[in-house]
């Protein structure tokens, strides 16, 4: 890490948010596919919803990375994560399969932008000689906050029901954006 506070701190942040957004996924997608089930979706209309959100994450890193340097990354990091929350929580009211294929799109957009700064982050807030191992720590922490998600995830489904995961997720999409606000950028 570098022996720069700020940078430090920008760093846990990070990790931190990061960590619960892995914990919240490691929830939600153990059950996506069950919900496009019982939405009346089959295996076919998960692999082409999953392949447009995957479409569009493609299609978005580059300008996402290009647009951070020039406008920051901070920025890039808040507003899809309050779009992820809204849209969690807009798969509990859609009605057919172009809505899902519609919601699909945006949040592989909104993914991109995300993951793009994360990594960006990632490069600005670590030194050089020690940047694979403190990027490494931080995957292999939000791994295991997305196994421990997974394995606790069945759980809560068979206890609460699949619909209350989509909100669960939205809070902890919520708590892990207003961590961001935290990020100093120089």
């Amino acid at each position: 890490m570098k022996d720069n506070t700020l940078n430090y701190l920008n760093y846990r942040i990070l990790l931190y948010s990061n960590s619960i957004v892995a914990f919240s996924m490691g929830l939600f997608m153990p059950f996506y596919v069950v919900f496009i089930q019982d939405f009346g979706g089959s295996i076919e209309s998960f692999g082409f919803a999953f392949g447009l959100m995957i479409l569009a994450q493609s299609s978005t890193s580059y300008f996402a990375g290009k647009y951070s340097d020039k406008f920051g990354r901070k920025i890039f990091l808040i507003v899809p994560g309050f779009l992820i929350t809204i849209l969690i929580i807009l798969y509990t009211l859609i009605t057919s399969l172009i809505q899902l294929y519609i919601l699909q799109i945006i949040l592989g957009i909104s993914s991109a932008i995300q993951q793009t700064m994360e990594t960006t982050m990632l490069g600005d807030v670590t030194e050089k000689v020690s940047r694979g191992a403190n990027i490494g720590k931080y995957h292999a922490i939000i791994g295991v906050a997305a196994a421990i998600a997974m394995m606790g995830g069945g759980y809560v489904v068979g206890q609460l029901g699949i619909e209350i995961i989509f909100y669960i997720v939205a809070a902890f999409s919520l708590i892990s954006t207003i961590l961001l606000f935290y990020i100093k950028e120089k």
